[in-house]
């Protein structure tokens, strides 16, 4: 008996099916069919983008540190004519004045008034915001270590309007950090016989015997 062969699909035919399988989408562990004449490749998948590592954050410009303030305010002011430059009001954050707990009330006030002995003083006019700091640190630690309880600080008002000199905004805030925090009991502006707004009160904590 001779072997039935099938009829061979027409040109139309092979168009139809080929349109209808088009968006077929194989099942999971099918087996491929053979490529069939005339198919067209389908395009490759594109790889995934990796998500940015921590190096490549790392490496990604950072930026620039804002000049010092001294540094802004003349940018500032460099645009402004000399008449108006008088005018011109510059408002500085709050320092930490006052006094901390260790020191009596009636202390606190003779501090305040300028009417308690003074056993130091320093001058910082006209150092570097850099110099001063360094100078300040250490005529504090070595007038506590000596037993010394008053200070006058003396920064001058500075050239900016209104007196607001840098120093004279920064020691108050050096003199409520560390290493010399805790060393500090009150921090007053000076009376006028003492350089008034020019100059600072530092009342120091008693050291410490042994």
């Amino acid at each position: 008996m001779a072997e039935r062969r099938g009829k061979k699909p027409s040109e139309a035919e092979l168009d139809l099916w080929h349109l209808v399988v088009r968006d077929a989408v194989p099942l999971r562990g099918a087996k491929r069919r053979p490529k069939a004449r005339g198919d067209t490749p389908a395009p490759p998948t594109p790889a995934p983008v990796a998500p940015p590592t921590p190096a490549h954050r790392a490496a990604s410009p950072q930026p620039p540190p804002a000049p010092p303030l001294a540094e802004r305010l003349a940018d500032m002011l460099r645009g402004v004519p000399v008449k108006q430059k008088a005018a011109v009001t510059v408002q500085l954050a709050p320092t930490p004045l006052g006094s901390r707990g260790g020191i009596d009330k009636r202390t606190d006030e003779r501090v305040r008034r300028g009417r308690a002995a003074i056993d130091g003083r320093i001058d910082l006019h006209g150092l570097t915001q850099n110099e001063a700091h360094d100078a300040l640190i250490g005529f504090v630690r070595r007038s506590y270590a000596q037993g010394r309880r008053l200070l006058l600080v003396i920064t001058g008002k500075g050239g900016m309007p209104r007196g607001e000199g840098v120093l004279r905004s920064s020691v108050p805030r050096w003199l409520h950090e560390s290493p010399i925090r805790d060393l500090v009991l009150a921090v007053h502006q000076a009376q006028p016989q003492h350089g008034g707004g020019g100059a600072y009160y530092v009342y120091l904590r008693r050291r410490r015997e042994g």
